[in-house]
């Protein structure tokens, strides 16, 4: 544990290994903070080998007490995070950062509230009950005992009411799902490249849980148009995107993957398709793994009205 490694591009003064945990001490708009420094300073006097500083989104949008590096704004923040980690360590710890894309995803609502505001009025609910005036079907929806309810609302639409709505890779009815495979590569190798101007020794690349980028690798990936169904077809994006980066931040800079060893849910990824990913991914350049196992949407316990559903992992 003790004893110094060489792992392709890097080398680390011992074995042991700080994963990506998110700490939610950032700002509400993405930014370190004094709390974050304390927070890093206070795991790098461990002296561990490398730390993975906590998950930053790729996305310039509102995603709360998250670390970002979604613009260029955030690499100063970043360098300062970077340096405080080298000071506590006395320079014996390398600094990677976890870099994560994630999809929509709303707090469970009141049912009323749902009902009469969120849940968008189809033919199909006007069919079932015989009326074509949208409030007096939201008025008997919201009237309704549960088990009426169920009759009248289809599977997601019940997840919407029990859990919170939430977006899939495979709404590609939806023009911004459907072309992730062209937004997403780009935007994870700028986010690459700043963490490398921000003094960072590598980035870690998030292809695991309920995110993004782990959706596309899910054996529940459906999608018919290159992008999912086959084990060719789903890790298609991860290779697109690990090649983005490269190319930008450059053949020596150290870029590795979390990544799920199985998913943990009915007719999801198994160890063989783990080990299958794992192994075209290394053919391209990939310098390491982390990995955890479970964390899917599929399995997250029901959350309090007004809460975000939350996935369980563990790291391995």
């Amino acid at each position: 544990m003790f004893r110094p490694v060489t792992v392709n591009r890097f080398a680390l003064k011992t074995r042991s290994w700080y994963p990506a945990v998110v700490s939610w001490r950032a700002s509400e708009d993405g930014h370190v903070t004094p709390s974050s420094l304390a927070w890093y300073r206070r795991i790098a006097m461990g002296r561990p080998g490398a730390i993975v500083v906590e998950a930053a989104g790729i996305r310039d949008i509102p995603s709360g007490p998250l670390l970002r590096l979604s613009h260029d704004r955030y690499v100063a923040g970043m360098a300062e995070l970077v340096a405080t980690i080298r000071q506590a360590s006395g320079g014996e710890t390398k600094v990677f950062v976890q870099l994560i894309d994630f999809l929509n995803i709303r707090r469970r609502p009141e049912p009323d509230r749902f009902l009469t505001r969120f849940l968008v009025i189809t033919d199909r609910h006007r069919a079932l009950l015989g009326e074509t005036d949208d409030t007096i079907i939201r008025n008997r929806l919201k009237n309704m005992s549960r088990a009426e309810l169920e009759t009248i609302l289809d599977p997601r639409e019940r997840e919407a009411l029990d859990y919170g709505a939430r977006e899939r890779i495979t709404d590609v009815h939806l023009p911004w799902i459907k072309d992730l495979p062209d937004v997403l590569p780009d935007l994870f190798a700028n986010a690459a490249l700043r963490a490398r101007d921000a003094g960072f020794d590598g980035v870690e690349l998030h292809y695991a849980h309920a995110y993004t980028m782990a959706s596309f690798l899910s054996a529940l990936n459906t999608r018919g148009d290159g992008w999912g169904q086959t084990r060719e077809g789903r890790v298609r994006l991860a290779e697109v995107v690990l090649d983005s980066v490269r190319t930008r931040v450059g053949p020596d800079y150290p870029v590795g993957c979390r990544l799920l060893a199985e998913e943990c849910i009915a007719g999801g990824s198994t160890v063989e398709d783990a080990a299958w990913f794992s192994g075209r991914l290394a053919a391209r350049g990939l310098d390491f793994l982390s990995l955890s196992r479970g964390g899917k949407f599929e399995d997250a316990l029901q959350p309090r009205v007004g809460e975000a559903a939350y996935t369980n992992h563990c790291l391995a």
